[in-house]
């Protein structure tokens, strides 16, 4: 079965990272949803893709002054919230919904340099949080930067890990190589389980390579229908997409399995409520 990730929750319709975006994947069907985490100076878990939004750095303000991200692709601009939500928030979210068997796959978002203090900060808030629901939610981490895959794999080694990789000439500190045999060896070296490359990274050499590595192939964000059937051309195990409705088409047209459906709904008052 391939899995369908939904990136930022349903960023076609959506905005990303947003209460909003994780009930419609839920209501879609989606197997993961990614989401993108900071850690605020008030020591908040915040979800949002971009760390300086207006000029102001999500990781220099306070929780409340975090505004959601709006992403101009989006159809729906209607009830935005106030603010961007937190981990938390999101975990109880996933528990009212009952779809604590839905991935929450969370991507710790760095600037790729040196380990240092934020990095340091990010990864103990994280842990402390992840280690209170690893049993009762399934749980992801990925990032960019090989020393917080390290370091997430060392402190929560049920929780997976994956090794995100995007097109770079160069190897620095906080960025997994894009090199196919460069990219495998140190994802493995980091503790990690999967790979998530870039789709223009994406080809068969690499996959085949990761396989035979032991590791799961995850690129992301497939746009459209073709990069999909490419994707599934290739044997991947996953595929990161802002359409789940297109995902699940796609998939469905191949005869492939799909994800559950997840509509929140509030219970109904019973017969003998009072009015």
């Amino acid at each position: 079965m391939i899995e369908i990730q939904g990136h930022r929750g349903v960023l076609a319709t959506r905005h990303g990272n947003t209460l909003a975006s994780f009930v419609e994947a839920l209501r879609l069907g989606a197997d993961a949803i990614e989401v993108d985490v900071w850690l605020t100076s008030d020591g908040q878990l915040a979800l949002r893709h971009d760390a300086v939004i207006r000029d102001a750095d999500i990781r220099l303000g306070f929780l409340r002054d975090a505004v959601v991200e709006k992403h101009p692709a989006t159809t729906t601009d209607v009830d935005v919230e106030t603010r961007t939500p937190t981990l938390a928030e999101t975990l109880a979210l996933m528990r009212f919904a009952n779809a604590t068997a839905v991935v929450l796959d969370i991507e710790v978002k760095t600037e790729g340099t040196a380990w240092d203090e934020y990095g340091q900060a990010i990864v103990s808030a994280l842990s402390k949080v992840l280690k209170a629901h690893q049993h009762e939610q399934a749980l992801r981490v990925r990032s960019f930067d090989p020393q917080i895959v390290r370091a997430m794999a060392a402190m929560l080694p049920d929780v997976p890990v994956i090794a995100l990789s995007r097109a770079n000439t160069g190897q620095l500190p906080g960025l997994y190589p894009s090199a196919p045999d460069s990219l495998i060896s140190t994802a493995l070296a980091t503790g990690a389980s999967a790979i998530a490359p870039e789709f223009g990274i994406l080809n068969a050499q690499l996959v085949t390579e990761a396989h035979l590595a032991g590791l799961k192939v995850y690129p992301w964000t497939l746009v459209t229908a073709d990069e999909i059937l490419e994707a599934l051309e290739l044997r991947v195990d996953g595929v990161c997409v802002n359409d789940i409705a297109l995902a699940h088409e796609t998939l469905a047209g191949q005869g492939m399995a799909l994800p559950p459906a997840r509509p929140i709904s509030l219970p109904l008052l019973g017969s003998g409520a009072m009015a």
